[in-house]
């Protein structure tokens, strides 16, 4: 998600579960390869004998991985980068800077992602419409195709290539038109059927993630009216599972807990897996029991509580000061930890707490983050809050003593920025 999984998000996830597959946020390839071209060119100024492999080993491509490219650790585990654009050059530099950075072994930076993904499912104006890709590129299946080629030889053929995107896009038929009709729903699986067959068709797409709504490009359709409007269509993925076995589907869209991801599981047998946004955003915790419920992993593998969890991140967060600038980084670091205790009585007062934190480095003040966090925490929130199980929130899931979080996180989360 955009300006919400970035690196310190990405790593607190990872304290929960060392299982699931993370996403990155949407990285632009026109903003990686303009950087990569602008560094490079630099460098070559200053250095005009240097050979090409020592060029690659030394031209800053630190900058572009510090603010597009790097993972918070070498230890994230299964992750994606997820690019986007239109342009197959600026796709395979992209993917170039990617594979390049991979290869530094020695550097600060890490940079070793499980796959590339083309979002094609982006609804933003900004995106889909000024920008003509993110969902707009569902329309040209020939070009997506051409896209994700691009993203394979551009990183060295070693990563696979994903694509993440919508049931379809309203360019050829209104959603309005819908009315549970099973002619427009026939008509919409068949263009679907299509883009997947055109893309896959270059022998490099074997994974598909969809969102099961149609993506509205009208101007005067916002991203959240993309994201409540349209009606879900699960069953046009079932389908999907169903007709091309060959391939792998992700269900995307309207999954807000672990049962309603067993839930999903369960009545699509062949679904390579469900992926869960806003919610997971909104709060973390709900999902702390992935890793036993999903993936039966180990006891000893499960996060303790929530305490253990942030002083585990505290000291990750003290790390990142000592190599990062703290009144540059510090809101970044605070803002992953926003939503852990959501829900929770005192909640609100602790987030509170976390906004006066995040601007004290521009105040002169440099207590250690660290000792910042945990304080807030015992001061705010009880000791049955902090250290509760797993597996216990699990069960109060299931009980529906959990308030839905998403709507009280999209009214909040403007709290920190």
């Amino acid at each position: 998600m955009m300006d919400y999984t970035d690196r310190h998000f990405r790593h607190l996830i990872r304290l929960l579960s060392k299982q699931t597959l993370l996403y990155t946020e949407m990285v632009s390839a026109n903003a990686v390869a303009h950087e990569r071209q602008f560094h490079q060119t630099h460098y070559r100024q200053q250095h005009p004998e240097a050979c090409l492999d020592t060029m690659l080993q030394n031209y800053n491509i630190d900058y572009i991985a510090t603010r597009f490219l790097a993972q918070g650790t070498a230890q994230e585990g299964p992750s994606i980068l997820q690019l986007g654009g239109s342009d197959p050059d600026l796709l395979y530099q992209a993917a170039q800077a990617v594979s390049e950075l991979s290869q530094r072994s020695y550097s600060d930076y890490h940079c070793n992602y499980t796959a590339l993904n083309l979002n094609c499912g982006c609804p933003s104006p900004k995106v889909a419409g000024k920008g003509c890709f993110g969902a707009a590129l569902m329309d040209d299946p020939v070009l997506v195709r051409d896209l994700c080629h691009a993203l394979y030889e551009g990183g060295q053929q070693q990563y696979p290539v994903t694509v993440k995107c919508r049931i379809g896009t309203d360019t050829k038929r209104s959603w309005k038109d819908d009315n549970n009709n099973n002619n427009y729903d026939e008509a919409l699986y068949q263009d679907l059927c299509h883009f997947i067959e055109t893309v896959a068709a270059g022998g490099i797409v074997q994974e598909f993630t969809i969102h099961a709504r149609i993506a509205v490009l009208t101007k005067s359709f916002s991203p959240a009216d993309n994201r409540k409007i349209p009606p879900l269509k699960y069953h046009l993925i079932q389908r999907l599972v169903q007709d091309y076995p060959h391939l792998r589907f992700i269900l995307n869209g309207g999954i807000e807990s672990i049962p309603q991801v067993q839930d999903q599981l369960h009545r699509v047998p062949g679904l390579r897996g469900v992926m869960v946004g806003r919610a997971f955003c909104a709060d973390p915790w709900r999902f702390s029991g992935a890793d036993a419920l999903l993936y039966h992993s180990n006891d000893t593998e499960v996060p303790l509580h929530r305490w253990h969890i942030l002083q585990q991140y505290a000291q990750y967060a003290d790390a990142q000061e000592q190599q990062y600038d703290p009144t540059t980084i510090r809101r970044f670091l605070i803002k992953a930890v926003t939503g852990l205790f959501a829900g929770e009585p005192n909640s609100k007062k602790y987030r509170i707490a976390l906004d006066e934190i995040a601007g004290l480095p521009k105040k002169g003040i440099h207590t250690p983050v660290s000792e910042l966090l945990l304080e807030a925490a015992t001061k705010h929130l009880s000791e049955e809050t902090l250290f509760r199980s797993p597996l216990e929130s699990y069960e109060l899931q299931t009980q529906g003593q959990n308030k839905d979080l998403v709507q009280e996180w999209q009214a909040d989360r403007q709290v920190i920025l």
